[in-house]
């Protein structure tokens, strides 16, 4: 074999192995919903894309199989993120003088056969499950004990300070115009829209041999007051994002399972 021929298998052996350590050590999938959560900027209601309403009920947002190289120290890097909406909304009256309204959006990752981090008790060793975004809202006053004195007074008057109100009302915070009036009611909505990411962790074996992966999101902490408060949540748009990748033992990592 001449020189130059020998070169030419030279580097088509090494490009060939470039190409099957390519090929054996990284692998990615993905998923998209492209749904929007919407805000209603009068109401401050949601537009959800699943609607769970009860802690537990899960909405899936990637349900796939990911095939997996042979050897040690294979691992997922699965990465849900989400744009989530968050309502509540709690009310006083007579007959309640404390109204409570909690609401939760909680991501897990499932990695079938495999060990995902960060995993907390009571979740399932294949299971790893995280908060994106929660609130606890309460209200607590004794306003309508003193109702029929507070009605007596001068409520819905304009003024600039409590000394212009009577009868147990005060002068309420500004509204959009900046104008303040006598007030002795209460009445609270609190809505929000967050965008959350993380990075869920996944040891599989190095069994060359596909491998299940879910996310999926669903309610945490739902608590209201019967009759006095209400809430919702909402996820969308999502992207979910699984990438095969490599421990070596001699890269000095610390990240254990």
């Amino acid at each position: 074999m001449n020189k130059s021929m020998s070169v030419v298998v030279f580097a088509i052996a090494v490009l060939s192995a470039s190409t099957a350590l390519a090929q054996s050590s990284g692998n990615f999938d993905a998923a998209v919903s492209p749904t929007v959560c919407t805000l209603n900027s009068s109401t401050g209601t949601l537009s959800p894309l699943c609607t769970p309403t009860a802690d537990g009920t899960e909405c899936v947002l990637l349900d796939t199989t990911i095939k997996t190289s042979s050897g040690n120290g294979v691992t997922l890097l699965i990465t849900p993120s989400a744009v989530t909406g968050l309502f509540t909304s709690t009310k006083l009256s007579t007959t309640v003088n404390t109204a409570t309204a909690d609401i939760g959006v909680k991501v897990c990752v499932q990695v079938a056969g495999g060990h995902v981090l960060p995993n907390s008790t009571p979740n399932a060793s294949d299971t790893s499950c995280l908060v994106y975004d929660q609130r606890f809202q309460q209200i607590s006053n004794t306003l309508f004990t003193n109702v029929a004195t507070c009605a007596a007074g001068n409520a819905g008057t304009i003024c600039t300070s409590d000394a212009a109100c009577t009868g147990g009302t005060i002068c309420g915070p500004a509204d959009l115009l900046g104008t303040r009036t006598c007030t002795c009611g209460f009445d609270l909505t609190l809505s929000t829209l967050s965008a959350h990411s993380f990075n869920f962790v996944a040891q599989v074996p190095g069994d060359n041999a596909p491998h299940h992966v879910k996310a999926t999101w669903k309610l945490t902490g739902v608590n209201q007051t019967t009759g006095a408060s209400s809430v919702a949540a909402c996820v969308g748009p999502a992207d979910v994002t699984v990438t095969q990748t490599k421990i070596f033992k001699n890269s000095g990592s610390t990240l254990s399972f």
